[in-house]
């Protein structure tokens, strides 16, 4: 699973793990809510909404960022 593989690079890179799961977990949501799905190859992205939405951060077509990130001095 390409995504996968994407996800876990996207993750070792990440400052926060949890919060690379909780901006995954909100996508889910939407995309199980009625979504649109950024990766067209996903068929049936309300039912395969763990996978559409990892493909989509894989890809970098998600992104996310934090409060320390946003943080200027």
């Amino acid at each position: 699973m390409k995504s996968f593989e994407g996800v876990e690079e996207l993750a070792a890179a990440s400052s926060n793990q949890y919060k690379l799961a909780l901006a995954m977990s909100k996508r889910v949501r939407a995309l199980r809510d009625g979504a649109p799905c950024l990766v067209p190859e996903i068929q049936n992205p309300q039912q395969n909404s763990v996978k559409a939405a990892m493909a989509e951060f894989a890809k970098g077509l998600i992104s996310y960022t934090t409060a320390e990130d946003q943080q200027t001095d």
